[in-house]
């Protein structure tokens, strides 16, 4: 039998990880192999009584002090048999959903494979928004959030991979990588040399499989398969994640300006609802497991008192109007989100010398959306890329961004 690995890495994920887990064996993953640190919930209790009845594997990671738990467990994963020992590979977060068009896992590789051979599968996010939902909904998340993103909406072409593991491979959260490619060039080359694809089938370019962990107008594809992410849920979900904290120890990374940018709800998705009867019925079965039952129940304990908490604080008012606000936040004026975290140190501190001078978060925002030197980089990477389907004979469909 082809195993098909799913890793991941949970933190106070209880009132979730029955479904995440449930859908995904369900599309064809054959193991899922689960990486926790610090929880609270008891996410680990009740990732050990699946692993009874269900291929889920459970693996402490512990984290030493100012650590990254995200970098420590795709450490981990990369060094583990289990993950070494398997036909294909993929690593997702328990906010994300692999949507392969109501296809399993063997139907979709023997699909992306009807042409030759393929190594990867590149297949880029569908961010899903709030639904303008505010309150804390534990329910199934594939069956509540049902709006999101446009094709084009650039901020959100970020891919998540499924892959064939290869000697030296290093896992990441988006894609793999080979170690000592700078040093050693034959490695680079072995990395150039494999066949990836994305979510249409299409090759991808040399370029991509070098470093890219995002889509482009030209590679993007989602006709046979894409992420559904579903990065904020409600008003109240969205708070209560920032209490969490994250998997790379980013200060302040669930802020308003993430919230204000990722709340898509353009597009009305239905993709997943279909999954929702067979869903129902497998995690009722599961939970017919006295100790599983208990060990939910007191997780979903756990979260309401700590929304009890968030609800309590003076500013709590002030924090659900400030989300609500930011849904209505008109799509055209993104550009004028002002969203550090996924800025280099070096523009980092621009950003701050800016502030220090006066300049609003708004005009900032601008200057980095429209400048130069990103055009010219985008441009660049348009160029090889048509180049390469040039040379090959493909015309892809060009997505313009929104």
């Amino acid at each position: 039998m082809t195993q098909i690995t799913l890793v991941t890495m949970m933190k106070d994920e209880g009132p979730y990880l029955i479904e995440w887990v449930a859908y995904h064996l369900a599309i064809g993953f054959t193991q899922i192999v689960v990486y926790t640190n610090n929880c609270q919930d008891g996410t680990p209790e009740m990732l050990e009584r699946l692993g009874t009845v269900l291929p889920v594997i459970h693996c402490p990671n512990p984290v030493p002090a100012h650590q990254k738990p995200q970098a420590a467990a795709l450490k981990r994963a990369t060094d583990s048999l289990l993950v070494q020992g398997s036909d294909w590979v993929m690593v997702l977060d328990c906010d994300e959903f692999l949507d392969l068009r109501s296809r399993r896992l063997p139907e979709f590789i023997a699909l992306m494979e009807a042409d030759g051979h393929v190594d990867a599968i590149a297949l880029t996010w569908r961010f899903m928004g709030s639904c303008g939902l505010m309150h804390w909904n534990p329910g199934l998340v594939t069956q509540s959030y049902v709006q999101g993103a446009r094709d084009g909406f650039q901020r959100g072409w970020g891919v998540k991979t499924l892959f064939r593991p290869f000697p030296h491979m290093r896992l990441g959260i988006h894609r793999p990588a080979i170690t000592g490619q700078k040093r050693q060039a034959a490695r680079q080359d072995t990395l150039a040399a494999q066949a990836w694809v994305n979510g249409s089938g299409l090759p991808l370019p040399p370029r991509f499989k070098r470093d890219a962990w995002r889509s482009s107008p030209l590679t993007l594809g989602r006709d046979f398969g894409e992420v559904k992410h579903y990065a904020t849920r409600s008003c109240e979900n969205y708070l209560l994640r920032g209490m969490r904290g994250n998997v790379n120890n980013k200060k302040g990374k669930y802020d308003l300006a993430y919230f204000t940018i990722f709340d898509r709800n353009e597009k009305t998705d239905h993709g997943l609802l279909t999954q929702g009867p067979a869903l129902d019925q497998e995690i009722s079965g599961l939970l017919c497991d006295g100790a599983l039952q208990r060990l939910y129940h007191s997780s979903l304990e756990f979260h309401a008192a700590r929304l009890a908490r968030l609800q309590a604080r003076p500013d709590y008012a002030d924090a659900i109007a400030a989300l609500q606000a930011a849904h209505r936040f008109p799509y055209s004026r993104l550009d004028e989100v002002l969203f550090t975290q996924p800025l280099p140190p070096v523009a980092k501190d621009m950003v701050a010398r800016m502030r220090a001078q006066g300049q609003s978060d708004p005009s900032i925002a601008q200057m980095i959306a429209h400048s130069p030197l990103i055009a010219a980089k985008e441009a660049q990477i348009e160029a090889e890329d048509r180049a390469f389907y040039q040379e090959i004979g493909l015309t892809p469909p060009r997505t313009e961004p929104e």
